[in-house]
């Protein structure tokens, strides 16, 4: 009895906690300010590519390898930078 009620507690926390959601605005923002926006690229091509490290991420990439690989795709040097934007605002649920 005490697991059966144990059990749909912890089911219902799930169904009821609140989740992480992607925020495609505050990671433009801080994009912005940490300068390291991609170079001719304009909201919506940025918020794709964030996305995409995203998918990359989850695909079992790994976060250092994915870094670089945003760095060597888009020319430019703040791989670092996005990446971690990304996964703060675009899957934060993403757990590397």
């Amino acid at each position: 009895m005490l697991v059966a009620a144990a059990i749909t507690c912890g089911a219902s926390m799930l169904v009821c906690a609140p989740s992480a959601a992607a925020d495609p605005a505050t990671f433009l923002d801080e994009l912005g300010v940490n300068d390291a926006w991609l170079p001719g690229m304009d909201a919506d091509e940025v918020i794709a590519a964030g996305f995409a490290a995203c998918a990359d991420l989850r695909g079992g990439v790994p976060v250092l390898d994915e870094m670089g690989r945003v760095e060597s795709r888009y020319q430019f040097q703040q791989g670092t930078l996005f990446v971690s934007a990304a996964t703060t605002h675009l899957c934060p649920d993403f757990a590397g």
